[in-house]
């Protein structure tokens, strides 16, 4: 028998990390409020059907109902090893059309063979067919006497509400890694398992949450190496990444230094350890990082992984929250592309290249990045980390010359225009968001009253922001509507298209009109904008107007 069967727990006292659930199901067998149906909800091996099995073994030992089965007695053994006449389980996803639903209901009005009470236990609930399930709804509904039925799921959302109405619903917590770690513990003592604090770490980040994966996995090591188990075999049979890469990951982005970066990659290529794996454990690590800076200490939840809490309080220290953050944006867009395919070394070392190299990143976030590192040198602070360069940097000798060391010149260079270069990002900055917010500008021009002038601003978009406080916001117009710059200029629409401004951005910009050529559209006009002629025809279609010019007013006068 496998080891997570052997260890599945056989009563509530040894169940680990569900203790809303396990003390509302001992409440209701103490107080004889056992529900007749019941909705466990929890991914996979976190222990729903081994509370279903515990709950059918407290109604059905000899001594129940009994929150403490003897585990002795004819039915406890029984259920124990699956051979029970009174507590069935199905698995839906085999069983799942409205013929095996018709035979369940038949099978229901039969009293218990043995014990008490029968049990159903419905694995994959959410696998049964619409059909099924209104084949099953009366009988869930109103069951017979003594008949409790118990339905198990990691997808709620497929489960029809009317049956999700008429049962207690229960949601299984993901255990924590050192929840898990404890159990994988606790059995290898049972089996007299020698094992490593480090072996224990790395079974317990590869479970992701579920106490079978990491007893299945324990199992598979014990045929591996025997009793004697070592965290180089769970590295060896998993292809986990050891901490001690993941460490020199974290630090190579700290140091942005991107030919650490690959040159972890390269070791973890040549141990044949899988890299789209690594990514996820780096990317558990960055977490982790960003947790300790956020709270600022290193909870005790994280000492199940083989690092030492010094080395990740500084690494926490090391790294910024802006920096963290897009080194897990990138590591996460990373793994979410190779899991529609593409190639992983590749997706990945591009990935860890731009986490720990922000110059080569096109972002906003990685700008402000380096910004933010160039400002704290400029300041005199704690100085950001300068990105590995071959290219020297002058130093003084011992004998007042100079001579030339491996940092290079980057970081008094990128120093001195630091003030400067912040000002554009944030003019950049600014440009972008007065950009998204264009069309509610126009949109304001019009609500003022003012549905002709809204059209001379549709086809124009902000280019630039210049000057210092009050700046002035460039708006550039396509050559096709020179007409709507034009009339834009005029005194009246100046000042509405200013409020417009002032509301909806909450700035006061003084607005200036240009003519932009093919090179600034980009090659191609923006869609939609009207030449003079069309224009004017529009306008005299749309409102009954006749044109005339200047001299055949002033005749008319």
């Amino acid at each position: 028998m496998s080891l997570y069967r052997r260890h599945r727990p056989q009563n509530f006292d040894e169940v680990v990390g569900q203790e809303h659930v396990v003390r509302t199901l001992r409440n209701a067998v103490e107080t004889d409020r056992v529900h007749h149906a019941y909705l466990f909800v929890g991914s996979r091996g976190t222990g729903k059907t081994s509370l279903a099995k515990i709950l059918a073994r407290s109604l059905n030992c000899v001594n129940g109902p009994t929150v403490t089965p003897c585990g002795e007695c004819e039915s406890c053994r029984t259920i124990a090893a699956g051979t029970s006449l009174d507590v069935i389980e199905m698995d839906a996803a085999s069983n799942r059309s409205v013929d095996d639903i018709r035979d369940l209901r038949e099978r229901v009005g039969y009293a218990p063979a043995a014990g008490r009470w029968k049990v159903y236990i419905l694995d994959e609930a959410h696998m049964l067919t619409r059909e099924a399930w209104n084949a099953f709804l009366k009988t869930l509904e109103e069951p017979p006497p003594n008949t409790v039925f118990v339905l198990c799921t990691t997808e709620p959302h497929k489960v029809m509400p009317t049956i999700v109405d008429r049962c207690q619903r229960f949601d299984f917590q993901r255990p924590s890694l050192e929840q898990i770690a404890d159990v994988v513990q606790r059995v290898s003592t049972a089996e007299s398992i020698e094992i490593d604090d480090g072996a224990v770490a790395a079974i317990s980040r590869a479970a992701r949450g579920s106490f079978r994966d990491a007893l299945g996995t324990l199992d598979q090591l014990v045929a591996f190496s025997g009793k004697r188990i070592a965290t180089d075999d769970v590295l060896a049979v998993l292809g986990v990444a050891e901490a001690e890469l993941i460490l020199a990951v974290a630090d190579a982005i700290a140091a942005e230094d991107g030919r650490a970066a690959l040159e972890v990659s390269e070791r973890l290529s040549r141990s044949g350890r899988d890299i789209t794996q690594f990514g996820r454990d780096v990317l558990a690590h960055l977490r982790q990082l960003l947790v300790i800076r956020t709270v600022g200490e290193v909870p005790d939840a994280f000492s199940v992984t083989a690092a030492d809490p010094e080395r990740l309080r500084a690494q926490a220290a090391e790294l910024s929250d802006l920096a963290l953050v897009r080194a897990i944006d990138v590591i996460a867009a990373a793994l979410a592309a190779v899991k529609e395919g593409d190639e992983p070394r590749m997706t990945l070392e591009l990935a860890l290249l731009r986490a720990a190299r922000p110059q080569l990143d096109p972002t906003r976030q990685a700008l402000l990045q380096r910004i933010e590192r160039l400002e704290g040198s400029l300041a005199g602070g704690t100085e950001g980390p300068t990105p590995s360069s071959p290219n020297p940097v002058s130093t003084t000798k011992t004998d007042g010359t100079s001579a030339e060391s491996d940092e290079g010149p980057s970081a008094s260079a990128e120093a001195r225009p630091a003030p400067a270069a912040s000002a554009v990002v944030e003019e950049l900055l600014d440009l972008e968001r007065i950009a998204e917010l264009w069309p509610a500008v126009v949109d304001r021009v019009r609500e003022a009253g003012s549905e002709l002038q809204s059209t001379f601003f549709a086809a124009a978009r902000p280019v630039a922001i210049e000057g210092e406080p009050p700046r002035s916001l460039k708006i550039g117009f396509p050559p096709s509507a020179a007409f709507n710059k034009r009339k834009a200029e005029s005194q009246d629409a100046r000042e509405c298209l200013t409020e417009a401004i002032r509301t909806i951005v909450g700035e006061r910009l003084r607005a200036a009109y240009v003519l932009l050529d093919d090179e600034e559209l980009g090659g191609a006009e923006a869609g939609g904008e009207l030449s003079e002629e069309e224009l004017i025809a529009r306008l005299k279609a749309e409102f009954d107007a006749e044109e005339f010019d200047d001299a055949e007013e002033e005749a008319a006068r």
